[in-house]
């Protein structure tokens, strides 16, 4: 894991810039404002915040927001540009320092595809989660993105070729400096997510690649709505 913080360390700045400028990256922050438009008095952790973005948009619409990730670089960037938040260097692969049930939301946007053990961070958000608390995860749409594209008559890209899916197996990218990606199954996120305490509400794919291409069908990402939950209690979270 050291070795993906340093390269987080290393591309920062240019992920920063370009995640703000970027179409897609505007359609995933589209997708979060939609789905969250008031948390007053709620308690929210921006688990991964990167650059910080959605932990301001979380004070903003009046939770009690803190953001942590394990990228220095990152934080660095983030503090400068959203002074008013809360930030805490945080690996997410270890314990974190956040008591039992301190949390009413978990937000964790474009991170776990990124991570190479998934298991403890899980664990660790479901227990600092309180009971009935919500987990929201967003990744890289695993069935569709390391696909190679098709281009019809007229050399636009219109499809993807999907290989070896059901694997689960690491890409190295130079998007922004080179960065680790591990790409998994649906499955193998939503079962560990049931295995450590969580119940799926809602799930959604929508289409972000290039409209103007007519490609805008086929989902970038996938966003999922998680509730903790606890056998024999009462349900519905007001997150």
């Amino acid at each position: 894991m050291n070795e993906i913080l340093a390269q987080w360390n290393h591309a920062a700045e240019r992920y920063a810039a370009e995640q703000e400028s970027s179409v897609n990256a505007e359609l995933s922050k589209a997708e979060v404002r939609k789905r969250f438009t008031g948390l007053e008095g709620k308690t929210v952790l921006d688990a991964g915040c990167g650059y910080g973005v959605f932990t301001e948009y979380f004070r903003e619409i009046g939770a009690d927001a803190v953001g942590c990730d394990g990228s220095a670089a990152m934080l660095k960037i983030a503090e400068k540009k959203y002074p008013e938040c809360s930030f805490h260097l945080t690996d997410l692969q270890k314990k974190l320092p956040y008591s039992d049930g301190q949390f009413d939301l978990v937000f964790c946007n474009q991170v776990l595809m990124d991570i190479p053990d998934i298991r403890t961070v899980l664990q660790e958000f479901s227990r600092i989660l309180k009971e009935n608390g919500i987990l929201y995860l967003g990744i890289i749409h695993p069935a569709v993105y390391p696909g190679d594209w098709i281009s019809n008559q007229n050399n636009i890209k219109s499809a993807k070729i999907i290989r070896d899916y059901t694997d689960i197996y690491q890409i190295e990218h130079e998007f922004c400096g080179k960065t680790t990606h591990f790409h998994r199954p649906v499955s193998v996120y939503f079962n560990l997510a049931s295995e450590k305490g969580f119940h799926l509400t809602h799930m959604s794919e929508p289409g972000a690649y290039d409209r103007n291409a007519n490609i805008s069908k086929l989902p970038l990402f996938l966003f999922a709505d998680f509730e903790k939950y606890i056998p024999g209690n009462p349900r519905g979270s007001e997150v």
